[in-house]
């Protein structure tokens, strides 16, 4: 709803003028446009030239249109600020291409998730390929058939890499590594998985392995991402991430810059579409999310946190104690996050 500043603002203008027509308020206008949902702004925009050219950028009421559009669509991402090197704001250059960023931003994300997903994950010679790995086979079951748990497996890691313990992205040579898909799918000489081969050194470090109750949202997606076939949906599925938002949206409220980062829509975009591009790396992480999941990833707790299914009813003893062989995969799924922000959009998205 509009203020009462905004109300006397735009009640005086239209006292002022003694034309009946809507189409002739210009000062009412675009103060009612920044406040209308984007599908009816979508819908004022063909009624007629003079509305469009109100919701054309640089406008304040395009600028709103698009983001509008974005956030109804992914309302629990963040989208990027329209911001300006100007004190007087932004410039007419900078609205444009803002305006043009939230345009390519809503029209590659839904291609990425209801075009390029689909076409790619109907290809069977992938996924019956996947029933030979022994953390793969899982993803054969009916439920993962439209490859739709890939959204939050992406949703997942962005988490993970964001929030999740720095020791993951330094510890064990992972400072200087580079990603490899490789080290997710066998022993290798590589994060995490030298660490392993060292108890005594694992055990002195295991405690810096642990995730908050923020970041343990990532593993919270992930079990209920291979246990999904009990999460019975009607209609269009909506992704673990909003339920586990809808749920638990406290974990939003710090509103820390590392949460924004992880819930960025762009860079999501990025990671599925590397993700659906690049087969190696999908398997990798195949591979990782069933070599946590399937010993428990409460281990991985670093308390006991009320909020999240995965905990409740927990012993006491199974939380804080990770397996060791869990830890290569987290490893493995850290540097992917990190590989593929380093990467550009024309890099991940330019098709």
């Amino acid at each position: 709803s509009l203020t009462q500043d905004e109300k006397t603002e735009a009640t005086y203008h239209m006292g002022e003028t003694n034309d009946k027509d809507i189409h002739s308020c210009s000062c009412v206008i675009p103060i009612i446009f920044q406040y209308l949902p984007a599908k009816d702004l979508l819908c004022a925009q063909r009624t007629c030239k003079e509305w469009q050219t109100e919701l054309t950028p640089p406008s304040p009421a395009a600028t709103w249109l698009y983001q509008s559009i974005v956030a109804s669509r992914w309302p629990w991402a963040k989208v990027p600020c329209l911001t300006s090197n100007d004190d007087n704001g932004a410039t007419y250059a900078e609205a444009i291409n803002y305006a043009d960023r939230m345009k390519e931003l809503y029209r590659k994300s839904q291609y990425v998730q209801e075009s390029l997903l689909p076409t790619v994950w109907s290809d069977n010679d992938f996924r019956q390929s996947c029933k030979y790995g022994k953390y793969s086979r899982w993803v054969l079951a009916k439920q993962f058939d439209d490859g739709a748990f890939l959204i939050d497996l992406a949703w997942a890691v962005r988490i993970l890499y964001c929030l999740g313990p720095q020791a993951y992205l330094t510890l064990d040579g992972a400072d200087t590594s580079a990603y490899d898909p490789t080290f997710s799918t066998c022993a290798s000489d590589s994060p995490g998985w030298r660490l392993i081969n060292n108890r005594n050194g694992y055990s002195a470090i295991q405690q810096q392995l642990l995730l908050g109750k923020d970041s343990y949202a990532s593993l919270e997606i992930l079990d209920q991402v291979m246990t999904q076939g009990k999460h019975a949906h009607n209609g269009p599925r909506k992704p673990l991430i909003a339920h586990i938002l809808e749920q638990q949206p406290e974990i939003q409220l710090t509103k820390n810059e590392n949460w924004s980062r992880a819930m960025d829509l762009e860079e999501h975009t990025k990671l599925l579409s590397f993700l659906l591009r690049h087969p190696e790396s999908r398997r990798a992480l195949l591979w990782d999310v069933d070599g946590v999941v399937c010993r428990g990833v409460t281990s991985l707790a670093k308390e006991w946190y009320g909020c999240w299914d995965t905990l409740t009813g927990v012993d006491a003893y199974s939380i804080g104690e990770p397996h060791f062989r869990q830890v290569p995969h987290m490893f493995n799924m850290t540097k992917l996050g990190q590989h593929v922000e380093a990467l550009s959009w024309d890099e991940c998205c330019g098709f």
